[in-house]
């Protein structure tokens, strides 16, 4: 049993947003094998963690408060810094002196170190060199500001992100190169991180989902014409597929008198709130997702950047949705047009595809059900966590035996699974930090 220092860049309990749930499941399945250790940053709007966790045993939880930017020049002036340094906004954010003060107290009693998202990867340089590291790359963060740049067609802040994605695009390649293993959600993902970092050490640690929890429901219950987004619109791939979707393929469906899409997620831009012709409405965060997702007929996803894998797309599956999806939504997830999803990356497509899976409920329940069936096959979380304990049990045992190189593993490697979990109380950490 090795001691992990597992970092994360916010509380990961409760998980309710994408980079959580991978970031919860992720830590259960380390400290399922392991002695844990949790270093969190706490937003400002996040509740402390509670003494006791459930399903899992940590060795320790230290939880370092994310300085709050109430005032928008403090946000210009920590970009300004960073031009000055040559360190990125993302770098200088989610690095706060009190989290490096921690973490050098920390890193001094670990075998391993997991760095569970970019945004901490500046920690790198503080672990010791014979202390092995992980970092978890939820997407490729530079591949997103490239294709936000390429859709922004206003010509003042297209030039902005150009500069911006050049800080992060550096930072992102320097990181994974320093790593000894980076976690990718897809293959697709490990080769843009090898031509970004060649020679860097991938392994696919794909997204999953809980098939207990997600279930399919009733196919009666379902609402004749509804249809329903699920993603915080507060990440830009999210907010732009939405106004795609209601600028350039609600119109296609005008004739369609019974349609309605229902927008759950958090939206803290009131320009966002907008109804049409009254068959658009956003739900905002709800305590219900599974009940309101089960009642819509299909189930749309359409992105046009994006990268990772889509955990609403997996909580789709399980519960046996018919999915719609533009490629770039679906990347990564092993969707077959017209068997077990239906991809569309034209307006028109997309439209004449909802069309008829709202005309035909057949169609649409043959599609859920070998969705249902892909998720159990590939993406329960059990069968997950063994690919990132296989990933940690090859950096431990190189670590062990210094004069042999790391091997790089098969990028598609996966072990068997193990649910052993235990439900004990956590030593739970000060609010100052350690």
């Amino acid at each position: 049993m090795a001691r992990v220092l597992f970092v994360t860049s916010r509380l990961p309990f409760p998980p309710t947003e994408g980079h959580q749930l991978r970031a919860w499941h992720l830590l259960r399945a380390a400290a399922r094998d392991h002695q844990v250790t949790l270093l969190s940053l706490r937003r400002p709007e996040e509740q402390p963690l509670p003494e006791v966790l459930p399903d899992i045993h940590l060795a320790g939880i230290h939880q370092v408060d994310l300085p709050a930017l109430t005032r928008p020049h403090r946000l210009a002036g920590m970009a300004l810094r960073g031009l000055l340094r040559g360190q990125t906004l993302l770098d200088l954010r989610y690095r706060p002196l009190a989290l490096q003060r921690c973490f050098d107290q920390l890193v001094s009693q670990a075998d391993l170190v997991h760095l569970d998202i970019l945004a901490v990867a500046g920690l790198l340089e503080r672990v010791p060199a014979s202390v092995p590291t992980v970092l978890n790359e939820h997407n490729v963060e530079s591949l997103l500001a490239d294709k936000r740049v390429a859709i922004e067609s206003r010509p003042l802040q297209r030039l902005l992100l150009r500069l911006r994605h050049r800080g992060l695009e550096n930072f992102e390649r320097s990181a994974c190169a320093r790593a000894n293993r980076v976690l990718a959600c897809s293959q697709e993902d490990a080769e843009r991180l090898l031509d970004l970092a060649p020679g860097c050490q991938v392994s696919v640690v794909p997204n999953g989902v809980d098939l207990e929890t997600f279930r399919p429901g009733r196919s009666e219950n379902e609402q004749d014409g509804s249809l329903v987004f699920v993603g915080h619109m507060g990440w830009f791939p999210n907010r732009d597929g939405i106004e795609y979707f209601i600028a350039e393929i609600l119109p296609l469906l005008k004739d369609r008198k019974d349609l309605h899409l229902e927008i759950i997620g958090r939206n803290e831009n009131p320009s966002m709130q907008v109804a049409v012709d009254g068959r658009v409405s956003f739900a905002g965060f709800v305590d219900d997702l599974q009940a309101r997702v089960r009642r819509a007929a299909v189930f749309i996803v359409p992105l046009r950047a994006g990268s990772g894998t889509r955990l609403k797309i997996l909580e789709a599956m399980a519960m046996g949705k018919a999915i719609v999806s533009t490629r770039i939504g679906a990347e990564g997830i092993g969707l077959v047009d017209g068997e077990s999803a239906c991809l569309a990356d034209t307006p028109e497509e997309f439209a004449g595809t909802i069309n008829r899976l709202l005309d035909d409920p057949d169609l649409r329940h043959r599609l859920g059900r070998r969705a249902r069936q892909l998720a159990e096959q590939l993406y329960g979380w059990t069968v997950i966590g063994e690919r990132l304990l296989a990933t940690y049990r090859t950096l431990l045992q190189a670590q062990e035996k210094p004069a042999e190189r790391v091997e790089h593993t098969d990028r598609r490697e996966a072990g068997p699974s193990g649910p052993a979990h235990e439900h004990n109380k956590q030593e739970h950490g000060k609010q100052d930090p350690c």
